[in-house]
């Protein structure tokens, strides 16, 4: 009978833990102070109790053996974080959102993008550093996957790092991703908190305290929606057409992949496992590419509009993005650390240190107006995720009645994935130079790519900003 479970109760798992999180974090004071998601701790408490801690603790009672904790499939929750990014990025742009891009929104995907390129030319001259001096055979890849991790999530990283691994053959970059996400969201909300405070000591704000913003609040929503829709459903709607959409990713994945494998010999090999890696990216423009169909049959007199919701859809989002940041924590494998440990540390420690003094410096120059604000989203986004971001800027506009929260988190973002595709296209640089040392060469190619890119989007940034501030003088 447990077999024919295990996967249920590996789902079962995470929501038990995210409800031994939540009620740690109303009843224990100390977690109302720590800009720490739900997800993020239910994530820690699961892996206490993982198979790699708790889980190789056990006890005799009645003449019979128990386990203090549980083991579970380490490699399960790994699939389930890459799944949950893209039914969560699908979900996301299958809502409609009226919004204006404004100059702000356009220098901060600029901005985003940005920090990305510096994290991958740090994590990339760290892991040189490395290999020059006790590391020799240490794989270059890793030091890209600081703006995967820090920057994207754990989602991303898991899902480049699972290509990585069948190329390479290397065991532990999935957990090295995971890890170096988790110490993402530590630092986003630990170091997030201090800056926070240090911004309202320094400008004399009127101090917000994060355990006293009100986490329950009450809305009336209304649904338009169709007849047939409500009989049907309107979640087993929205669910089908994230089905349809993510099915259809697959497929153009497949076929991409297939294509490159049997037309481009051995590199084909790398750039096939590249584009595996990129079903959410497919998934992402083909519902854009549906939503944009539907609005094509809504002018032409179709009853198109009412289905698709944007509540529920970003309602889905959100759920799928939790289930990502818990079982990403419980998925690193804590027998692997030690193998990665010494790159782990110096990585994500410089990467910290380098993107909180890149991104106070720069938000001075990009935004004379709610530099505060827009630092302290733009730093818990850049280390954690939205909602890392987000809780921080709420520390000190509570009420969210400025339009940073719009620029950033998602209009920013939206504009910042055709920017960052540069970035995406260089990931298969280090596997090739990796599996073949005489293109070592091909790490170098990948350091000088993302350093003119950096280049060229700075001095356009600069530009751009303040021309646009002139402009508004």
């Amino acid at each position: 009978m447990h077999g024919d479970w295990q996967s249920v109760l590996m789902f079962c798992y995470i929501f038990f833990f995210m409800f031994i999180a939540k009620m740690c974090k109303e009843k224990l004071g100390i977690f109302k102070s720590i800009v720490i998601p739900t997800a993020l701790f239910a994530g820690f408490i699961g892996m206490i109790f993982g198979p790699n801690l708790l889980g190789k603790v056990s006890f005799d009672l009645f003449g019979q053996s128990f386990k203090l904790g549980l083991n579970y499939d380490q490699g399960f929750y790994e699939n389930v974080v890459i799944h949950t990014m893209a039914i969560g990025f699908i979900a996301l742009a299958l809502t409609d959102k009226k919004t204006n891009k404004s100059s702000k929104s356009i220098e901060s995907g600029i901005f985003i993008v940005l920090t990305y390129l510096l994290q991958g030319l740090v994590g990339m001259l760290m892991i040189f550093l490395m290999v020059n001096t006790f590391w020799p055979d240490l794989f270059y890849g890793l030091g890209l996957m600081l703006p995967l991790s820090f920057g994207q999530g754990p989602g991303f990283s898991a899902t480049i790092g699972k290509g990585w691994i069948e190329q390479t053959g290397i065991s532990y970059i999935i957990s090295y991703g995971l890890s170096l996400s988790t110490m993402g969201f530590l630092i986003g909300g630990l170091v997030g908190v201090i800056l926070l405070n240090y911004y309202i000591k320094k400008h004399n704000l009127k101090p917000v305290k994060l355990r006293e913003l009100k986490g329950v609040q009450e809305k009336n929503i209304e649904f338009k929606t169709l007849d047939e829709v409500n009989f049907f459903d309107n979640l087993t709607v929205q669910l089908t057409w994230i089905a349809m959409v993510y099915m259809s990713a697959f497929i153009v994945t497949y076929v991409l992949v297939n294509l490159i494998h049997n037309n481009l010999g051995d590199i084909g090999q790398t750039i096939g496992g590249i584009v595996s890696s990129l079903t959410y990216l497919f998934g992402v423009i083909l519902a854009l590419i549906f939503k944009r169909i539907l609005k094509s049959l809504q002018h032409r007199g179709h009853r198109t509009k009412p289905l698709l919701s944007s509540y529920m859809m970003q309602n889905i989002s959100s759920f799928a993005f939790n289930i990502m940041i818990a079982a990403s924590v419980m998925a690193i494998r804590i027998d692997m650390i030690s193998d990665f440990l010494p790159a782990l540390l110096i990585v994500g420690i410089v990467g910290a240190i380098v993107t909180i003094t890149f991104v106070v410096f720069l938000a001075k120059k990009i935004y004379p107006v709610n530099t505060i604000e827009y630092t302290l989203i733009l730093f818990g986004m850049l280390t954690g995720t939205a909602s890392t971001g987000m809780a921080l800027l709420r520390g000190v506009d509570p009420n969210l009645e400025k339009d940073v929260e719009e620029d950033v988190a998602v209009l920013g973002s939206a504009i910042a994935l055709p920017i960052a595709l540069p970035i995406i296209i260089v990931l298969g640089f280090p596997v090739q130079a990796f599996k073949n040392p005489s293109y070592h060469y091909y790490n170098l190619i990948a350091f000088g790519v993302l350093a003119i890119y950096f280049i060229v989007l700075i001095l356009f940034l600069l530009w751009f900003s303040k021309r646009k501030n002139q402009k508004e003088v």
